[in-house]
């Protein structure tokens, strides 16, 4: 057996360590960054939102008595989720604007008829449907199924309690924001805009948050999916750590390519 030979074989093992290495330690960072996520539960009609959580054994704090949690109030920064489900009520109304461009990200659903939270979510969107109130329209179609924020939802769905569909707005073409929802008005009513900082606002016009206006169907159907979603959405890792984990790989190939030889 040769110096050269077992070199050769030295080096062999210790690229193939390395990029084990990568891969756990950028696999150690997917789980703390999960970790570290704080996920906040706002509004006045939130039920359907923190039995979603529970099934999904998520942890989260309880702010519903906030109709808009201040992320200040909660330390949160980039990745930090805050999901909102609101039926009427007033404000003031937080500005999470700063907190969007810095990569956080806000899932919403329902809203108030209150002039103040339509200038509130003018802030974000460009709005429609506004004039008459609460309003109910009992169906939904998905018109981007390949969208990240529409996977698992239905193609079509008609509500088994229409009172889910209750809405007070819908949504306009925008820069930076997909329309993946529409009902039979037919008004877009649901939305996802996507900040620069990598922050996401996810809006679904419909008041699926409160318990006693979905059935078991319309739960497991629609709310369920639909929030899932937006949380994988905003549990996606750092560019840096998808970096990591692509030279690990790449490593992998590249010494096992040099073995086969």
């Amino acid at each position: 057996m040769t110096a050269n030979y077992l070199s050769n074989c030295l080096a062999r093992r210790a690229r193939v360590l390395i990029a084990a290495w990568l891969l756990f330690t950028a696999g150690c960072l997917c789980t703390r960054l999960e970790a570290q996520v704080t996920i906040i539960v706002g509004g006045n009609s939130a039920d359907n939102i923190t039995a979603v959580l529970g099934g999904l054994n998520v942890g989260y704090v309880n702010a519903t008595q906030f109709m808009t949690p201040d992320p200040a109030a909660y330390d949160l920064g980039p990745g930090d989720v805050i999901i909102i489900s609101n039926d009427g009520g007033s404000g003031p109304f937080v500005d999470y604007r700063d907190f969007l461009a810095a990569g956080g990200h806000l899932i919403v659903m329902g809203g108030s008829n209150d002039q103040g939270y339509r200038d509130w979510a003018a802030l974000y969107f460009t709005l429609t449907d506004t004039a008459g109130g609460w309003h109910t329209d009992g169906a939904w179609e998905t018109t981007e199924t390949n969208h990240p924020a529409a996977q698992g939802l239905p193609a079509t769905y008609t509500f088994e309690n229409n009172s889910a569909t209750y809405h007070m707005l819908a949504f306009l073409p925008a820069t930076d924001t997909v329309l993946y929802g529409r009902n039979t008005e037919p008004n877009f009513i649901a939305a996802i805009r996507t900040y620069s900082g990598g922050g996401t606002f996810n809006y679904m016009a419909l008041d699926i948050g409160r318990s006693d206006y979905t059935s078991t169907a319309d739960y497991n159907t629609f709310v369920v999916p639909w929030l899932t979603a937006g949380l994988q959405i905003a549990a996606v890792p750092e560019p840096s750590t998808w970096a990591l984990m692509g030279m690990g790989m790449l490593l992998v190939g590249w010494t096992l390519r040099r073995q086969s030889r």
